[in-house]
């Protein structure tokens, strides 16, 4: 099996290829699946780059990734919902006892409830652009936001990946769409759906009336004093980032950063009478689904900027890092 491993030397990481690894074992409940397609996520190289080392320690080498698409080769004695031949695609939680196995390879185990059946719609370079940025704007909006029809919803960094997902997930719901982003994308977010695009070089958000019941942030703490100012009083202000050192630190300094700004952010909510909320996203394949219904259903379209061979892991992250990605970028690992 061919996958990219993640290792050390002399303190400085390095990802190669590695094409002589052993097929992972399926366990009970999981799911042995042949990857076609993965893609990259922000939390990838922030793991790489150690500024996740207070929380999620790990020991090298490791294989990155979160995102997959691809085919069921095997299954555990108690997986039901899936069989061999199963076309699938989901997010993997590949963090376990200090070590990654990540979905950065050819084949991948994972849990039955982390996966759900691809939309027949879609490609497995398409799927995979879906599952972690999918499941983050569904779980920050629906689940935390309690979004509803007909309210008014501000989401910043509009033309990342969970902007792209979130922008589409709220009209699908029935709101009004504001959203943020650079200049040049200002008319790629009306393609999205927005109803208001808002250049962030230009215009404020606390300034826009009537004020939003939701305000989605993928942007961080720097975002949060607009945020507040764009919300009507019994709103949510719901935060992806929670302020963190910008790079690799001790927990004590880790936690003391986190909690210090959170505590004023939340404090900050209160006195105006709203609401500071945080997302951590969960790989469950439930909601996945419901997701993949409205996909099927033409109301979400995945939006990919790049796609890279597995031999190209390195320059797509060194593209993540810089910032400024439309929508995802893919790894095509098989086809």
């Amino acid at each position: 099996m061919k996958a990219v491993i993640a290792e050390q030397y002399g303190g400085v990481e390095v990802l190669e290829i590695d094409d002589d690894l052993p097929l992972p074992r399926v366990g009970p409940n999981g799911v042995l699946v042949q990857v076609h397609a993965a893609s990259v996520n922000p939390v990838d190289w922030k793991l790489r780059q150690g500024l996740l080392d207070a929380v999620m320690p790990v020991v090298f080498p490791v294989i990155w990734g979160r995102d997959l698409s691809g085919l069921v080769t095997e299954v555990g004695p108690s997986v039901t919902l899936f069989k061999p031949g199963d076309e699938v695609y989901g997010m993997k939680d590949g963090y376990v006892a200090k070590t990654y196995r990540g979905t950065y390879a050819e084949y991948v185990v994972v849990p039955e409830k982390s996966l759900a059946p691809k939309p027949k719609n879609l490609s497995y370079e398409e799927a995979s652009a879906v599952p972690a940025s999918g499941l983050t704007a569904w779980q920050a909006m629906v689940k935390q936001g309690k979004l509803k029809p007909g309210q008014r919803v501000l989401i910043h960094a509009g033309a990342g990946g969970v902007g792209v997902m979130a922008i589409q997930i709220a009209k699908a719901f029935g709101a009004y769409v504001a959203a943020t982003a650079s200049t040049r994308n200002q008319d790629f977010l009306r393609d999205l759906g927005a109803d208001l695009a808002i250049d962030y070089t230009r215009e404020k958000v606390h300034e826009i009336r009537p004020r939003f019941d939701l305000v989605l942030d993928g942007v961080g703490k720097s975002v949060w004093a607009d945020s507040f100012g764009a919300l009507k009083v019994g709103g949510r202000l719901v935060t992806l980032t929670a302020p963190i050192p910008n790079k690799s630190t001790g927990r004590l300094k880790f936690f003391a950063t986190a909690i210090s700004g959170l505590a004023s952010g939340i404090g900050r909510g209160l006195l105006s009478g709203k609401r500071l909320l945080v997302t951590r996203v969960k790989p469950r394949g439930g909601e996945l689904e419901k997701v993949s219904t409205l996909i099927e259903a033409g109301k979400i379209r995945p939006v990919i900027e790049k796609v890279f061979a597995l031999e190209q892991i390195a320059e797509a992250h060194r593209l993540s890092e810089a910032g400024h990605v439309r929508g995802k970028l893919v790894i095509r690992i098989r086809g």
